[in-house]
């Protein structure tokens, strides 16, 4: 498998850990009634007992509600990805779980750096998002929170798309955030 491959396989694994992790902390939490009155709500406009327009209205009020109250989940998120892309590679020579499995890591010629993983996280990794969320959520009416974090998603999403386009098609393979923090993903030799 060439280098993109085992990039795009090992981010796989890591996200994968964190929706785990985050499903099963759900399955304890019981579900709030803004996400109640959501389903009930999509269900209204399924059944179009409401127009597109109240749908809208009510969904980014319900949006902002549900990111309030499940804010203790987000803190989780926010603490795997620490975790999952800075801690863990920070202490594992530059690998993240799924990087060691597929035996590829981080390098940086003048050595890595935690400042290094910082970065590349918050680059690619959504946790420039999520403390952008942290910010705004409290700041913020619903409408203004909405279209904020809307086009936080949008940005992170291309971010994604972009990065994964370098990699694949860029000689040296390096990503977004392998050309922001100087480094890039190597073949571990064995």
């Amino acid at each position: 498998m060439n280098i993109a491959g085992r990039r795009f396989f090992a981010y796989l694994i890591d996200m994968f850990i964190i929706a785990l992790a985050l499903f099963l902390l759900k399955q304890v939490i019981p579900t709030n009634k803004y996400e109640i009155e959501l389903n009930n709500l999509n269900e209204d406009l399924l059944e179009e007992k409401i127009s597109y327009e109240d749908y809208f209205n009510q969904f980014k009020v319900l949006t902002h509600n549900i990111d309030k109250t499940n804010i203790g989940i987000n803190v989780v998120n926010t603490i795997l990805l620490i975790v999952i892309f800075i801690v863990v590679p920070f202490v594992n020579n530059g690998q993240t779980i799924g990087q060691k499995l597929l035996k590829i890591k981080i390098v940086k010629d003048s050595g890595l750096q935690l400042e290094d993983l910082v970065g590349r996280a918050v680059i690619i990794n959504g946790l420039g998002y999520m403390f952008f969320m942290f910010i705004i959520l409290y700041l913020l009416p619903s409408n203004f929170y909405f279209i904020a974090i809307t086009l936080l998603g949008f940005f992170q999403i291309i971010m994604v798309i972009i990065n994964g386009f370098m990699v694949l098609y860029r000689n040296d393979k390096r990503g977004v955030a392998d050309k922001f923090t100087n480094t890039k993903i190597d073949v571990v030799k064995i």
